[in-house]
C-alpha cells in the first residue's frame, strides 16, 4: 500500500507551488502526496470544517505535514484541527519568523530558517518514532525525506526572491 502524506501549506500563492513542486517529486518515489488547491476566497474565509474533499484525503493520510514560510491561514488551521479530531499524525512545520497561532500550541511544532533547515529533518523522525499512531521506519525516513526536499524547495524560493 502507497505512503500517503496530505501537504498543508500556508496562504502565500508561492508556497502552493512549492507544494505541487514537492507533489511531483514525491510521486516519482511512490509516495502520494494530497495538495489541496487553495484560492483566495479560500484563505480569506474564516471556515471551520474544510470540504468534503480535503476530509477525504486526510482520512486516506498516513499523516499530515503542514510546511508554512509565510502565515497560518484559516484553511491550514481547519486542515490541522479535522486531522487531529481524526487521530492523525500532525507535523506542523513553521519558518522561523512566522508567528504561531494558538491552536498550534496542542500540536509538537518544528521551526526552520531557509538558510538552516538541515535538523529539522532529524527532529521530525525522532517525533515520529514517539508517537502512537506509529510509522514503520521507512515511512518514518519518507516523511523526513519530504521534510528535507520540501524545506529545500523552500530554500531556492528564498533565493529566487532575493
Amino acid at each position: 500500500m502507497p505512503f500517503k502524506v496530505f501537504l498543508s501549506y500556508g496562504s502565500d500563492p508561492s508556497e502552493q507551488v512549492t507544494a505541487w513542486r514537492l507533489q511531483t517529486l514525491a510521486t516519482t518515489h511512490g509516495i502520494t502526496v494530497f495538495v489541496p488547491q487553495r484560492s483566495e476566497s479560500q484563505s480569506a474565509r474564516r471556515s471551520q470544517v474544510p470540504s468534503e474533499q480535503i476530509r477525504r484525503q486526510i482520512d486516506q493520510s498516513d499523516c499530515v505535514l503542514a510546511i508554512i514560510a509565510s502565515r497560518v491561514g484559516p484553511a491550514v488551521e481547519a486542515e490541522l484541527i479535522y486531522a487531529a479530531s481524526r487521530g492523525k499524525t500532525v507535523v506542523p512545520i513553521l519558518q522561523e519568523d512566522v508567528v504561531q497561532p494558538a491552536f498550534l500550541k496542542k500540536f509538537r511544532t518544528f521551526r526552520f530558517s531557509p538558510w538552516n533547515a538541515g535538523d529539522v529533518e532529524t527532529q521530525v523522525v525522532e517525533f515520529l518514532k514517539g508517537q502512537k499512531q506509529k510509522l514503520s521506519e521507512d515511512r518514518q525516513q519518507a516523511v523526513g525525506a519530504l521534510v528535507a526536499i520540501g524545506l529545500g524547495l523552500f530554500l531556492l524560493l528564498a533565493l529566487t526572491e532575493k
